[in-house]
């Protein structure tokens, strides 16, 4: 589904539930119109969206709306300084090499006069790009060790850029699947993780299993210092709601006192 859609949906029938994309591939899209989709859905649910960005990978993605994957760094380090400058000022001109606006005002403004913007990736460009520009980290398919790392990388660069690696924020997709029996939560699983790209080096670290080993293998990440989880839920379509069901009556009581 598209995914600004999507959240609009999400928002409409929520009321404390924070929500974002993961990710939006910003290069993809003019930061003018991806500004004023985000502005509109804190409209809707003010102060509860966060904007996560990455920069894409597949080529045919690009060339379906006529472009190349050429320069998306630059495009996506541009976008997320216009987008913050149309949230937050009005009558902004800006001048880059991709993007360029004259007086250009976007209203209503945000919530708070700004939305977090996380960046995606699991790189060393990555982790400067969220060191340099991100309100937060979005990491995926990343080892405990890889997370923890990839936290005290960020705090270095943040360092030289002057800022304060405490204020930028984490999180990370966990691939999960829980069954009564342990076995069939890593079929399921396995025949999902088929269309995902390099799962092998952290395919085991994943919470899979039945509830005792996922509880397990979730506290792997807590221990590592990991405290916002997207847990993504490896199974086909069909059984989705069931698995995030699960979740919040057999995972989620383990670590959270509400």
């Amino acid at each position: 589904l598209d995914t600004p859609t999507m959240l609009a949906a999400i928002a409409a029938r929520t009321t404390r539930l924070k929500l974002g994309p993961s990710v939006l591939l910003l290069p993809l899209r003019h930061p003018v119109i991806a500004a004023k989709t985000f502005a509109t859905l804190d409209y809707l649910a003010p102060g509860r969206v966060i904007c996560a960005v990455g920069l894409g990978a597949n080529p045919k993605e690009f060339g379906a709306v006529g472009m190349t994957i050429e320069h998306r760094a630059a495009k996506l380090d541009e976008g997320i300084l216009l987008m913050r400058k149309l949230w937050a000022e009005s009558h902004v001109t800006f001048t880059g090499k991709y993007y360029q606006t004259e007086d250009v005002t976007i209203e209503p403004k945000p919530a708070r006069g700004h939305i977090d913007l996380w960046v995606g990736g699991r790189t060393e460009y990555a982790l400067k790009r969220v060191a340099r520009l991100g309100d937060g980290w979005f990491a995926s398919r990343v080892t405990p060790q890889q997370y923890r790392e990839g936290r005290q990388q960020i705090a270095e660069f943040a360092h030289g850029y002057g800022r304060d690696g405490a204020d930028i924020e984490a999180g990370a997709i966990v691939f999960c699947n829980i069954a009564d029996r342990s076995q069939d939560a890593h079929a399921v699983a396995g025949r999902f993780f088929q269309n995902v790209p390099d799962p092998d080096h952290v395919q085991e670290h994943w919470p899979i299993g039945s509830p005792q080993e996922c509880c397990e293998k979730i506290a792997h990440y807590v221990e590592a210092g990991l405290t916002k989880f997207v847990l993504w839920p490896a199974c086909p379509p069909s059984d989705l709601i069931a698995q995030v069901d699960r979740f919040a009556h057999e995972l989620l009581p383990q670590f959270c006192a509400v």
